[in-house]
């Protein structure tokens, strides 16, 4: 069984996704692109019982089992949809680690998807978003948000809304080429690690940090203005919005931008981007563009020139969610 997920890039407010975060701010909402960085899986449930065999690409196999459901994703997932083991997946394509693009996130729900095809049962996608989160929560030991796994099960461009009682995703009715035409996701090489980077912005919420709220508020009304101004066609005020975000989640954690990515943001905007931020929690990784359109090449060229080892990932949004590409 072979399945892929795609990868996100976020617009605006990520880590509101992070419960409570969101609840204490009402009216918060995550806008992301599913891009195509794609985690391809084979996918097989016939063999030993009680195990699992993971491998990537044509490496070696390892076994797995129920000893190392707390601290490896592969087995936690396996073993939570398929407590019985007997699974096989080897690993085609992934996001590289410590890209931001919320690779494993979308590795996790095309591996419960993979399996759950596999052995003839299904499960809502409600579900699989928060068994994913809470697996993945548990290996981290840190809280995790929801809106890398709905744009890994869903594609398109999405607001994901933070309600009482549970998210609300919404696909937003937008042209996708034209937001393939300005938009550029960067891999800038340097790697980061969102895990203790959104931690640091919880703690100081959840204390009680004025500041912090304050500027959890504006990644809020930011994300807002981002999701009306998506749905108006507005290119000029949809890099306004993500320019406001980024501005306001440098208020609270100042590591997201490090001098090296802070240097990238310079080049980028002076070539002629109109905004440019981290994708996930920042510190490095990827960073999302926007620009208008037909300014991409200017853009990459001046990056090519002063971010040795920086690549294009994606200039497109990915228009179908977690998908079954074949029976092997």
């Amino acid at each position: 069984m072979r399945v892929e997920s795609p990868c996100r890039a976020d617009l605006a407010g990520g880590t509101l996704d992070i419960w409570p975060l969101g609840i204490m701010h009402p009216g918060s909402l995550t806008v992301n692109a599913a891009i195509p960085v794609m985690v391809q899986l084979d996918v097989d449930v016939e063999g030993p019982t009680g195990e699992v065999w993971h491998a990537v690409g044509e490496d070696n196999w390892r076994r797995l089992g129920a000893g190392d459901a707390s601290t490896d994703l592969t087995a936690a997932v396996a073993l939570a949809v398929r407590p019985e083991g007997g699974v096989r997946v080897r690993v085609q394509s992934q996001a590289g680690v410590g890209s931001g693009l919320g690779g494993s996130s979308a590795y996790a729900v095309a591996l419960a998807r993979g399996i759950l095809t596999a052995a003839g049962e299904e499960m809502e996608n409600v579900r699989l978003v928060a068994l994913a989160r809470d697996l993945e929560a548990r290996i981290l030991r840190v809280p995790t948000g929801v809106q890398d796994h709905w744009a890994a099960v869903r594609g398109g461009i999405l607001a994901v809304h933070y309600e009482p009682g549970g998210e609300r995703v919404e696909r937003l009715d937008v042209e996708l080429e034209w937001v393939g035409d300005r938009m550029t996701v960067f891999d800038t090489g340097i790697s980061h690690h969102s895990g203790m980077v959104n931690w640091e912005v919880i703690r100081r919420r959840l204390d009680g940090d004025s500041a912090t709220a304050a500027a959890l508020e504006a990644i809020a009304e930011a994300a807002r203005r981002c999701r009306r101004a998506l749905l108006d066609g507005d290119d000029e005020e949809v890099g306004k919005a993500v320019a406001a975000e980024w501005s306001a989640r440098g208020r609270p954690a100042p590591e997201v931008c490090p001098p090296e990515l802070a240097e990238i943001e310079r080049v980028a905007v002076g070539a002629g981007a109109a905004a440019i931020k981290a994708c996930g929690a920042g510190g490095g990784g990827s960073v999302f563009i926007w620009h208008r359109a037909g300014a991409r090449d200017a853009i990459t060229r001046a990056l090519a020139d002063a971010v040795p080892g920086g690549r294009v990932v994606a200039c497109e949004v990915a228009r179908i969610g977690c998908r079954v590409l074949a029976r092997t």
